[in-house]
């Protein structure tokens, strides 16, 4: 089977996924992206919609100033395509939703191994733990601090792998290394069929 790109894909993105562009300003986006100059384009909100990164397979579009979309197709060992969809929000906190879809934008109900689903407690144990010199009172403190609970996703191109990192909430500059100190990031790597941790 021919592998589509994801210039292919963004060509056909539904409009309540990559809201307030015309058809006409996506053209104009996958026609000069890949030049020396990022392409920008006006958007009906006044703002402006880039895309910041694009190869084969994996796009970063700036949606508007607080919101950004990672576009990454994926393989099956069976040679068909996923497309995983990573949206953003920047402010006040950063907190992504991770989404997949065929290549012609039919949802697809599965997280594929990924903790996008789990609730906030489960979340919070998982991306936390205990510096050995931390005492344990200190580390219930700082746990208990952590609200709201709100992850963060990256796709990193040069490792295939998506990492997850719980945004740190506006806290005293006196504790922001401490909370630091206990929150750990998890990366995972597609293996053809689900995300296994990094």
């Amino acid at each position: 089977m021919g592998q589509i790109s994801i210039k292919e894909v963004i060509g056909n993105i539904p409009d309540e996924i990559l809201p307030y562009i015309t058809n006409d300003q996506k053209e104009e986006l996958l026609k000069f992206t890949g030049s020396k100059d990022s392409v920008k384009v006006k958007n009906t909100f006044n703002g402006a919609t880039s895309i910041d990164t694009i190869s084969f397979d994996y796009a970063k579009i700036n949606m508007n100033k607080t919101t950004e979309m990672q576009l990454k197709l994926l393989r099956g060992n069976d040679s068909t395509q996923i497309l995983c969809v990573i949206k953003t929000i920047k402010s006040p906190l950063k907190e992504s939703t991770v989404k997949f879809y065929s290549t012609e934008w039919q949802a697809i109900n599965s997280t594929f191994g990924l903790p996008v689903d789990n609730d906030e407690d489960t979340i919070l144990s998982m991306f936390t733990q205990k510096p050995d010199s931390m005492p344990e009172d200190k580390f219930k403190n700082l746990y208990n601090c952590i609200e709201p609970v709100m992850l963060a996703a990256q796709w990193d191109e040069k490792s295939n792998c998506i990492t997850f990192n719980l945004s740190i909430p506006f806290i005293q500059k006196d504790n922001n290394n401490e909370i630091n100190a206990i929150i750990k990031k998890i990366s995972f790597k597609w293996n053809g069929q689900n995300f296994k941790k990094c």
